[in-house]
């Protein structure tokens, strides 16, 4: 079985800015690109790039 530590406040805020800065020194398009495929990745964006109506249901945690 293997365990996932989650991040702390801090590391998950300083892999956000990290995240950011990337994204800025990129091509502006390429930047859009991989923004994209991230929010499809967490299920924001559906696989036609639209925002789902519901991001997260409640079986995603049990309600």
């Amino acid at each position: 079985m293997t365990t996932t530590k989650r991040p702390t406040i801090e590391e998950f805020s300083s892999g956000i800015k990290e995240y950011i800065e990337k994204l800025k020194n990129m091509d502006p398009e390429e930047a859009k690109k991989i923004s994209i495929d991230a929010l499809k990745q967490t299920g924001v964006l559906d696989e036609n790039g639209n925002t789902k109506e519901n991001i997260v249901t409640g079986d995603f945690f049990g309600w």
